[in-house]
């Protein structure tokens, strides 16, 4: 049965805590897994398998990391905690979201821990920092469950890295033409200051113009800022039909409250990266995010049946809502156990090959492998906050489906 590890280096004196996997079996999620099922076949008989959790679980972001580990554990408990007959140990280190902190826990992974496969992380700038360290060692897969920038790929390209999440290309880029068709022929851009909001903004208006738009303002603010009025006045100014936006986590549920707070909901169209609207910023947002539109590759109310599977499978195993976070976990299981299975063992070169082009059946929907980039194709969901049956006031329903989007190789070329 799996295994799993403490978190930090600190904490290695501790008494471990009971495994998820032993929680999950003392529940109801014993019959969640029989109805997702399908064990990954083949014989063991070898050492084990572990993999490396490069993920923050303190701090602004915690949430983040422990639903991706959610995610992943659940895959693990649906296959009795092993992949191709070995048994898989599990060991988690805190980055902290920090570069540096994110280089040398990804550094005791590869070397003291000698991961197989290294999950994470969630912050792009950590992402970044430790592409050389993955580079070096060529010693483990890594499977990208958060970071989105773009340059990972642009800069990195390499053949261990699969991102099993998304590029902030495509949560922005793709829903230029749809908005321009369906809302507006003129926006205004309003976006977390700091380098995802400004890729975001930026693949969105060239995406907007191309497809005929005009940009009519633009408007940045700081992280974590507290009072919109301001830019909700340039905003406002604009003139703008339509505004797109990049916030997320407390910054998006401040925007969101503030923008319809000041009105502006009633004078133009708020649409946006799904982050902007997404599960975890929905129950504070609540009626404020009303009509507003976004674009996310993962949406838990999809009326499909491999997803509702999963809903309901990590509902009775956390007592608590899927959200994109835990399907990016959960897809990053199935990632590893396809490599080491259709591999036949835990080679990284082996491994990389195999899951170059391969396509997984995730509960997003459909999603492959880029075989040039390692970058997802997956299809893109355009929501609309409308009223909700259940315990939260508003949920996100799927409006219109963008099939298989491939993103830019960005001269990253690994086939």
């Amino acid at each position: 049965m799996g295994k799993r590890s403490n978190r930090s280096e600190s904490d290695r004196s501790a008494i471990e805590t009971v495994s998820r996997r032993q929680y999950l079996a003392s529940g109801a999620a014993v019959g969640a897994a029989t109805a997702l099922g399908g064990c990954v076949g083949g014989s063991g008989g070898g050492s084990g398998l572990t993999v490396g959790f490069a993920l923050p679980f303190s701090g602004t972001y915690a949430m983040l990391g422990e639903s991706i580990v959610n995610g992943f554990d659940m895959y693990l408990e649906q296959n009795d905690g092993e992949i191709n007959g070995e048994e898989v140990e599990t060991v988690e280190r805190d980055t902290e979201a920090d570069t540096n902190r994110g280089v040398s826990v990804t550094r005791e992974l590869l070397v003291e821990e000698q991961a197989d496969a290294i999950v994470g992380p969630v912050s792009s700038a950590v992402a970044m920092a430790m592409m050389d360290t993955i580079k070096n060692e060529s010693s483990a897969i890594w499977l990208n469950a958060n970071a989105g920038d773009y340059r990972v790929t642009e800069q990195g390209c390499l053949n261990y890295h699969f991102r099993t999440s998304f590029n902030d290309w495509q949560t922005s880029a793709p829903l230029a033409e749809w908005v321009y068709n369906n809302v507006a022929d003129n926006v205004c851009l309003a976006y977390a200051d700091y380098a995802f909001g400004q890729n975001s903004k930026n693949f969105f208006s060239e995406a907007f113009e191309e497809a005929g738009g005009e940009v009519v303002g633009e408007v940045g603010a700081p992280l974590g800022t507290d009072d919109y009025s301001s830019y909700l006045t340039e905003i406002e100014n604009s003139g703008a039909d339509a505004v797109f936006s990049f916030f997320a986590g407390s910054d998006a549920v401040n925007y969101v409250t503030a923008f319809t707070d000041y009105g502006l909901n009633e004078e133009m169209t708020q649409t946006g990266s799904g982050f902007l609207l997404s599960e975890d910023t929905l129950p504070a947002q609540g009626e404020a995010a009303m009509g507003m539109y976004s674009l996310l590759h993962y949406t838990p109310t999809r009326e499909a049946e491999r997803n509702q599977q999963f809903v309901s499978a990590y509902t009775d195993a956390y007592d608590s809502s899927a959200n994109v976070y835990a399907c990016q976990g959960y897809d990053s299981a199935q990632a590893f156990a396809a490599a080491v299975e259709e591999a036949g063992g835990s080679d990284p070169d082996e491994m990389a090959n195999a899951l170059s082009g391969m396509e997984l059946e995730s509960p997003r929907g459909k999603f492959r492998f880029d075989p040039e980039t390692h970058e997802p194709i997956q299809d893109l969901h355009v929501r609309e906050v409308v009223e909700s049956d259940g315990e939260v006031p508003v949920e996100n329903k799927v409006v219109n489906t963008i099939e298989q989007v491939e993103s830019p190789s960005w001269g990253c070329s690994l086939n």
